[in-house]
């Protein structure tokens, strides 16, 4: 029985001293980069719960208080003079930006890729 507990003790000691300032680090650079993965995971888990997987389906909660809010905003808009206002405003910047990028900027029309069969 005491042949064990002293074979034990010297494992336990060859194993400390193996162990160098460079193992070391790489072990906790290891537990480190495993740590941020199961991080990441969870966060971008709980984002998708929060927000949706699909940006196009209202799935998350966000998206149905946006959804929402913005239906809201939209019913009452004949009664509101400024939110007809702010649509026009961006439409019409929407318009102009289009205008400008395709026709004022004619490289990057040129520079398009094409495929070609």
């Amino acid at each position: 029985m005491s042949n064990s507990n002293e074979d034990e003790k010297i494992l336990r000691k060859i194993i400390r001293e193996a162990l160098t300032k460079s193992d070391k680090a790489e072990i906790e650079r290891i537990a480190r980069k495993q740590s941020q993965r199961v991080f990441d995971q969870k966060i971008s888990s709980a984002i998708e719960k929060e927000l949706g997987k699909d940006f196009f389906k209202p799935s998350g909660k966000i998206s149905k208080h946006v959804d929402t809010a913005i239906t809201a905003r939209f019913k009452s808009a004949q009664t509101d003079k400024d939110f007809d206002d702010a649509v026009v405003k961006v439409a019409k910047r929407v318009l102009k930006a289009l205008y400008a990028m395709h026709y004022k900027r004619t490289n990057l029309i040129d520079q398009m890729p094409v495929g070609k069969k």
